[in-house]
């Protein structure tokens, strides 16, 4: 060999020596506690410790959402990932043979899968005793939601399950994982980010084998932040009692200040059967069944005649109608070749406007809406709050519907027709309304102030420290002048002391209020909206049935019942002690 090709030899030689060399001394000093910290990746593995939610109480402190532990059943998914077949496929057997079933899980996340939930303490035992078989097997504790009053306040509570995949992709840059649990109607989906809490887990060293050593790191989790709510528990359940199982909704508030009070849906759901994953399946047939995933309270239908009021105020402040005016109800109005109806057939013959709501005249209504044209009723009933979101803490509110002319041009490509104003009068035709914005419809006469309704009253850390305040808020003055809301208070006071709801009356606690039957396929819908007591209004209340038929039937009955248990409980507790008192004694 010539020295050339031994200089060529040894300059090769020296060239991937200090390759090797420099790579070397990368690998080992300017990159090495990256791949230490690889490798002890590698040998630890995380195990997740979910946060508990936070509670959920109502204004007096009672618990209304809570969590309680069960056991789950998980596996490492890195563990049974062996070339092994055998080994896994015995592992999993002896699983199924202790839990008597099939196993079968994707193992598709790096992180501990579920495999079975809320399992027996006896199962968990049984686990526990036979782990040294079980490798990759882990029995866990996890808090899960409970609902101590089940379906009660269902809908205002709302409920929780697993992050889907669309709200993962929004809410992923929050601190969302796949897998983790989110609230999906009402407080729960709401404040989410206040009830969730902050996940805390265990770093576990694995042998080759995948099986536990020794724990690494552990840190605690910390629980998710407690909400106060404006609901009175006890005047919800009286609410859900007095609502009984009839389709419709209920919507307690304080006129005063926007707290809702009480707010019931029915049919409703016991959130509690989320506790364990529901498929899509049952899913629809449950919501198949009456629908009672939807929040009736926050849903749109036609007013009928709880409308009347927005018409009354809309023409006393257009002045459409001399002071002394009266009209003549012969139980049906003529207009050109149409012929529209009164609900009294035999008609009330001569009647001011005043008593036209009292007695809930038609053919005084049909007149003022015809008067008055859809543009000033849209003025009047938008300055109510009609037509958009009342902005409530919850979701699923509807925003309804106030027509006016233009809405119908483009809509419809059509004029208005003075038929179509008869009846926007009435509250039927176009117009569709939620009970909740209703309720504070009545509020605002009742008080002489628009409020914002609201349910969260605070929020609290477990320290204690306040995260969130509600607040009372008032969005606008009563569209009614202080005579228009005389004229409308007097009306709806004799509407229950005299007239059609007389059904709502009760002894030692004067109230206010208007029934409403709303045209619908079938049966129609009863309305019955009141506030009470009459000079001092503390609670109005908003009553719908679907298909009851009459509001001073169904409906009002239903806010009979809660008037009276807000009497014995809240105007005249020690009555009520009193009488308690007396009849254990007997």
């Amino acid at each position: 060999m010539d020295n050339n090709k031994v200089k060529i030899l040894n300059i090769v030689f020296f060239v991937i020596f200090g390759v090797l060399f420099f790579r070397l001394l990368q690998l080992q000093i300017f990159d090495g506690a990256t791949y230490r910290e690889m490798s002890d990746e590698n040998a630890a593995k995380i195990v997740l410790s979910p946060a508990p939610r936070g509670f959920i109480f109502d204004r007096n402190g009672k618990i209304m959402v809570e969590n309680r532990p069960v056991f789950v059943i998980q596996v490492l998914p890195q563990l049974l990932a062996t070339k092994d077949k055998e080994k896994k496929e015995r592992i999993l057997n002896k699983l199924g043979q202790i839990l008597g079933e099939e196993i079968r899980f994707k193992a598709t996340a790096d992180k501990p899968i579920i495999v079975k939930d809320n399992i027996s303490p006896e199962i968990a035992i049984k686990i526990e005793e036979q782990k040294n078989e079980l490798e990759g097997v882990i029995v866990a504790v996890r808090p899960v939601r409970y609902y101590p009053y089940g379906s009660a306040a269902a809908h205002l509570l709302g409920y929780v399950g697993e992050i889907g995949s669309s709200d993962l992709i929004n809410m992923k840059d929050q601190g969302y994982r796949s897998g983790d649990l989110i609230g999906k109607d009402g407080i729960e989906k709401v404040y989410d980010k206040y009830l969730r809490g902050i996940d805390g887990g265990k770093k576990i060293e694995v042998d080759v084998r995948g099986a536990p050593v020794r724990l690494l790191a552990s840190v605690d989790p910390v629980p998710g932040a407690n909400i106060r709510l404006t609901i009175d528990l006890d005047l919800q359940l009286a609410a859900e009692k007095a609502l009984g199982a009839n389709a419709g909704a209920v919507v307690v508030v304080d006129p005063k200040n926007g707290e809702i009070l009480a707010m019931a849906s029915h049919p409703n759901y016991d959130p509690n059967i989320f506790i364990n994953a529901m498929d899509n399946e049952k899913m629809n047939a449950l919501n198949a069944k009456r629908h009672p995933f939807m929040n009736r309270a926050l849903a749109i239908y036609p007013p009928g005649s709880i409308f009347k009021v927005i018409t009354l105020t809309a023409a006393i402040q257009e002045n459409v109608f001399k002071k002394n005016e009266t009209f003549y109800c012969p139980g049906y109005y003529r207009l050109n070749n149409r012929i529209a109806r009164c609900w009294n057939e035999n008609g009330h013959r001569t009647i001011n406007a005043q008593e036209g709501l009292t007695q809930s005249c038609d053919i005084v209504f049909y007149e003022l809406g015809r008067r008055l044209g859809p543009d000033r009723l849209a003025k009047y009933a938008v300055a109510f709050g009609l037509g958009e979101r009342t902005g409530i803490d919850l979701p699923q509110e509807k925003r309804g519907l106030i027509p006016t002319t233009a809405w119908k041009k483009e809509r419809f490509g059509q004029e208005w027709y003075e038929g179509e104003s008869i009846n926007y009068g009435i509250g039927q035709g176009y117009t569709q309304v939620t009970p909740i914005q209703m309720a504070m419809v009545y509020s605002t006469i009742a008080s002489g102030d628009r409020m914002k309704p609201f349910i969260v009253q605070e929020i609290k850390d477990r320290s204690g420290k306040i995260l969130y305040q509600g607040k009372v808020e008032k969005v606008a003055g009563s569209p009614a002048v202080q005579a228009t809301l005389e004229i409308l208070r007097k009306a709806l006071f004799d509407v229950v002391d005299r007239a059609t709801g007389r059904a709502a009356k009760v002894e030692g606690l004067p109230a206010a209020g208007k029934t409403g039957t709303a045209e619908n396929p079938g049966l129609p819908h009863a309305w019955f909206l009141c506030y009470a007591p009459f000079n001092d209004p503390k609670i109005a209340i908003s009553s719908f049935v679907e298909h009851g038929s009459h509001g001073d039937r169904s409906s009002a009955y239903v806010a009979r019942d809660i008037l009276i248990w807000y009497k014995a409980h809240r105007i005249d507790p020690s009555a009520e002690a009193q009488s308690a008192t007396e009849e254990s004694s007997d």
